[in-house]
C-alpha cells in the first residue's frame, strides 16, 4: 500500500520526507494508467496476450522501483496467465490489479490526496 511504498522509498532509497510525495505521485500516475489499460480485460474483452505482457512488464518495473511487492506479485501472475493464454486467469488477474489500484487510491485519498502523501 502507499504507506509501504513511502517506507521503501525512505528506507531503501534514502529519500527525505519532502520528496516522497513526488515519487508517490509518479507511481500513482503510472498505476492509474495501468488500471485503465487493464479495464477491458477485467471486463471480459478478448485478451490481447502481447498487450497484457507489455503492460505487466511495465508494471513490474515501476512496482519494483517503489517496493510495491503486492503489485509485483499480481503482475507476475497476470503475466504468467498471458503466457499460458489463459483467458479466465487474465480476466481475474486484470481485475485483481484494478482492485489493488482502488485500495491504493483510497488510501491515498484518505491521507489527503497528492498534496499529503
Amino acid at each position: 500500500m502507499i504507506s509501504d511504498v513511502k517506507q521503501y522509498l525512505a528506507t531503501s532509497l534514502g529519500l527525505p520526507e519532502e520528496m516522497l510525495g513526488e515519487f508517490v505521485d509518479s507511481f500513482m500516475g503510472s498505476f492509474d494508467k495501468t488500471a485503465e489499460e487493464l479495464k477491458p480485460f477485467a471486463e471480459g474483452a478478448a485478451p490481447d496476450w502481447l498487450e497484457i505482457r507489455r503492460i505487466t512488464h511495465t508494471v513490474r518495473g515501476y512496482a519494483d522501483g517503489v517496493g510495491a511487492a503486492d503489485l509485483r506479485a499480481l503482475s507476475d501472475a497476470l503475466n504468467a496467465a498471458a503466457h499460458a493464454q489463459d483467458a479466465a486467469a487474465c480476466r481475474s488477474g486484470a481485475q485483481a490489479i484494478r482492485d489493488l489500484h482502488a485500495r491504493y487510491a483510497a488510501e491515498r485519498a484518505a491521507a489527503g490526496g497528492a498534496d499529503h502523501v
